[in-house]
């Protein structure tokens, strides 16, 4: 059997036991005291730094807003029925005392009555020293609507300073001058004429609209570009022109997009049905990927492309054929045989000429000679004497009808009585026959005789 080992006195383990626990027993009293001298202040410690902390994070922060820039309060803005935006070269450190003024300034140079100027925003911009300044028209009171006539002339006057036909001028010697006036906001949108197209009271009825990608700025900057590609894409004639107007229906001239009206006008007058047909097939039926003959990276893409009611009447008109010019031929009527007679009595003394009718050549002139001769005037030889002939139709009485248009012809006498008809006193006497003059015959036939004997003298 081995030997046990030997056992410690009972004294000697309550020491070791003791040893060993002597850090459980301490810990506690050590961490009591602690908190009991330390508890207060540095609780008081903590929140000081914390204060301490926030105030300098807080004026930091306030410090870096005064050098970004201004923003109103929601609600003001929101109650900000029109809204328009331009520059100044001022810091915005320099301009947020001076807000009040601004607001007078803006207030006493494009106002109108029962509203009040607000400056809704104000941020630095790319630029050192410009500002961006946001300013809009509040109600006065606050809770009743603009009246609609101010609000016209508001649009009017704001869009001429868009078009920069009107200077927005303030105190200079503290804001210097503004620049780039646009509109951000207008009840009812806004429509804008380029600079470049006559006064939008010249515009003729609009043919068509196509809405762009872009913003009323840069159709302005861009319209000469527009035109020109406009025209080339609707295969415009060289006397033809092309003119718009662009509206924008938030009443921004900054955000897209817009509403393009076009109007064709000819130099030549108003355009006929046939070519107003060409145009409206030229703009329905071009493919998607000519876009009416824009540039794609300057305009983007064209959409919602209508024609006017106008316009597109003439796609189902039928196409006009030309009508033939009318001839000048006579109608079917025989007129009187006409010869030298006498005047009538309502017609002698009366020294003005009535008109015959086309194909009806007049009678040869002749005076009346003193010893009751014809006597021929020179160079006007008198034609055969026109017998009677069997197809000739008879004279036309006093109760045949003429063509409209038609006056009763002039009677030529050559006789020494005028003579009427038996029975009618009003009508006009007609010869059947006309009896040339003997010295006229004489003349007719003696003279070719007389050359002929001559040139055969000569000959001999």
């Amino acid at each position: 059997m081995g030997k046990s080992q030997p056992q410690l006195p009972i004294h000697n383990q309550q020491e070791q036991n003791h040893d060993g626990s002597f850090l459980c027993v301490r810990c506690p009293m050590c961490f009591s005291r602690i908190s009991r001298l330390c508890s207060f202040k540095c609780v008081f410690v903590l929140l000081l730094s914390v204060s301490v902390l926030l105030t300098a994070v807080f004026s930091i922060f306030h410090l870096h807003h005064r050098q970004i820039g201004f923003d109103a309060k929601a609600s003001i803005k929101h109650s900000a029925t029109v809204h328009a935006y331009f520059r100044l070269q001022k810091p915005v450190s320099y301009l947020l005392p001076r807000i009040e003024r601004l607001e007078y300034d803006i207030n006493a140079e494009i106002g109108i009555p029962y509203t009040k100027i607000a400056i809704l925003s104000m941020h630095k911009a790319s630029a050192s020293n410009w500002t961006h300044v946001v300013f809009g028209y509040l109600s006065d009171p606050i809770n009743s609507p603009i009246d609609p006539a101010s609000l016209s002339v508001l649009r009017s006057t704001l869009l001429d300073l868009f078009n920069q036909r009107l200077n927005l001028t303030l105190t200079t010697s503290i804001f210097g001058h503004p620049s780039l006036f646009d509109l951000l906001k207008f009840p009812g949108g806004i429509t804008v004429v380029p600079k470049q197209s006559p006064s939008i009271w010249m515009l003729r009825q609009a043919l068509f609209n196509f809405t762009l990608p872009n913003s009323v700025r840069e159709i302005e900057e861009n319209f000469g570009e527009l035109k020109e590609q406009l025209k080339l894409g609707l295969h415009l004639k060289p006397y033809e022109s092309v003119y718009m107007q662009v509206t924008n229906k938030a009443g921004s001239t900054r955000d897209p997009p817009v509403t393009v009206q076009a109007s064709i006008v000819s130099d030549l007058g108003i355009l006929v049905p046939l070519r107003l047909k060409q145009l409206a097939q030229t703009i329905t039926k071009s493919p998607p990927t000519t876009n009416l003959g824009l540039d794609h990276s300057v305009f983007g893409k064209v959409k919602e492309i209508s024609l006017s009611s106008y316009l597109s009447h003439t796609l189902d008109a039928p196409t006009p054929t030309p009508s033939p010019a009318p001839s000048p031929e006579l109608n079917d009527y025989a007129g009187p045989t006409i010869s030298p007679s006498s005047p009538s009595p309502e017609n002698h003394g009366q020294g003005q000429s009535q008109s015959l009718p086309p194909g009806v050549n007049s009678p040869a002139p002749a005076v009346q000679g003193s010893c009751g001769g014809d006597k021929i005037l020179p160079g006007v030889s008198p034609g055969p004497s026109p017998g009677p002939s069997p197809n000739a139709p008879p004279p036309m009485s006093k109760k045949s009808k003429m063509p409209p248009g038609l006056s009763p012809l002039p009677v030529v006498s050559f006789g020494s009585r005028p003579s009427q008809e038996k029975g009618d006193q009003k009508g006009v006497a007609v010869s059947p026959s006309v009896s040339s003059s003997s010295t006229g015959s004489f003349n007719h036939i003696t003279w070719p005789l007389l050359i002929f004997v001559t040139l055969i003298t000569l000959q001999l």
